[in-house]
């Protein structure tokens, strides 16, 4: 019995194009400048609003704010408690020495066109609730001042629950 077994040759290997090795290495600058010109847009698009023109008067701002501060310890309306339920916020002045109308604003922390501003009418228990259009879905600087002489002035922070 004679038998011929061919083996079969092994496939020659397919020639490496030689474009890759010059192609990974300007793979990465050219992902560094398609992610600078996204990120040039983003910027362009949304302009920090937190950068004041006139840091002079800013600065003079900032000193009668303080001063506004002291004047709200002095009326007993520096202590203040914040609770959200829903659309309703509440405001409570516990050591509150006077009845007086405020000014509410709800500042929103990146777009100051969403900040919700209500003035409210005086209450003598220190009990101000107020209406929002829609809960609030993230955290918001609260300024209250006394409306409208705006003598006063004091500031919190309220967050949200989620749920």
């Amino acid at each position: 019995m004679n038998t011929t077994a061919t083996l079969a040759s092994p496939a020659a290997p397919k020639p490496v194009s030689p474009w890759i090795w010059p192609g990974l290495l300007i793979l990465g600058p050219a992902s560094v400048v398609v992610a600078c010109i996204i990120t040039a847009y983003f910027v362009l698009q949304h302009p920090d609003a937190l950068v004041a023109s006139d840091y002079y008067k800013a600065g003079k701002a900032i000193n009668a704010q303080l001063s506004q501060l002291d004047r709200a310890k002095q009326l007993g309306m520096d202590t203040m408690n914040i609770s959200a339920s829903g659309t309703t916020v509440t405001l409570r002045f516990p050591d509150a020495k006077d009845a007086t109308p405020i000014e509410v604003i709800l500042a929103h922390p990146v777009e100051p066109n969403r900040d919700i501003r209500v003035t409210l009418p005086a209450s003598a228990s220190g009990t101000y609730e107020m209406r929002i259009p829609t809960p609030l879905a993230e955290r918001r600087r609260v300024v209250v001042m006394d409306s409208p002489a705006h003598s006063w002035r004091v500031e919190s922070l309220l967050v949200p629950t989620k749920g």
